[in-house]
């Protein structure tokens, strides 16, 4: 009788988790299962310390993906949290409303990419994940406006954002921040609040302080002589956290100050005072 107990309650108790395991409320369109997805995404359970910008370049990948694949609204994430890491492309959610085109366009990709990647017949309803590979482009939603951002230091602007003639290989380059010429030393102040998510040396950042704003900003100090702030550390909008310098790849003293939104790097000066 114990045997045919235990088969009885094996019986009833296996179909439910198979069921429950084809479930994922989470991934999208009602009859989309997560394994649909294993070979275009993980899941990810965000741990204490995380970061969004530490995610992405764990599994090298842009911000702006997992933004987009997740529909985050900014860049704060909790311990527990579970992320979709897209692999080579965004997973979209369709809206009541969008067309095929509509998508295709809004990613800067063929309507027939989209369709014969998949396996689309006709419109995609509404909840659906639809796979975009390689996207040109990716529509995010804006991200909170920052408030109080200060300047890191005061001086000259020496070098502006945008294309330029790169100072020590002299080839054409992108500058993705702007460099304040200051004296060796000078404090430099934080942006605005935030936490900071690196201090160390970082290649030709040389000293470089990074602090995450958890709106969808970031800020980068580089080419600094002391560091003065530790991962991890809560900062306030002035707070000094290290003084300039001239290390990495660098012509003179001064600070490059660099703004990146959800992982793209913008033009500092807009948001400034």
């Amino acid at each position: 009788m114990s045997n045919l107990w235990v088969f009885a309650v094996l019986a009833l108790c296996v179909p439910l988790v198979l069921f429950s395991l084809t479930l994922s409320p989470e991934i999208g369109g009602p009859s989309q299962t997560l394994s649909a997805w294993q070979s275009m995404a993980l899941l990810y359970e965000v741990r204490s310390g995380d970061t969004l910008s530490a995610i992405a370049a764990r599994y090298d990948v842009p911000v702006s993906w997992i933004v987009a694949s997740n529909g985050l609204s900014s860049t704060t994430i909790y311990p527990g949290q579970k992320l979709l890491i897209p692999k080579d492309g965004v997973l979209h959610t369709v809206k009541t409303g969008e067309t095929l085109a509509q998508i295709a366009a809004a990613y800067g990709v063929s309507e027939d990419l989209v369709r014969k990647t998949n396996g689309l017949s006709g419109e995609p309803q509404p909840g659906m994940r639809l796979f975009i590979p390689e996207p040109k482009t990716v529509p995010l939603t804006a991200s909170a406006a920052i408030q109080g951002f200060v300047w890191p230091v005061r001086g000259q602007i020496s070098s502006s954002f945008g294309p330029r003639i790169h100072p020590i290989y002299g080839i054409p380059s992108f500058h993705t921040g702007i460099d304040i010429a200051v004296p060796e030393g000078t404090p430099v102040r934080a942006a605005a609040a935030g936490r900071v998510t690196f201090a160390g040396w970082e290649s030709g950042f040389g000293l470089l302080v990074v602090i995450d704003h958890e709106n969808g900003y970031e800020t980068y100090y580089g080419h600094l002589s002391k560091l003065l702030v530790s991962p991890g550390q809560m900062v306030s909008a002035g707070d000094t956290i290290a003084l300039s310098g001239n290390t990495g790849l660098s012509t003179g003293p001064h600070l490059h100050f660099e703004v990146r939104q959800l992982g793209t790097p913008v033009d500092p000066r807009p948001l400034l005072p």
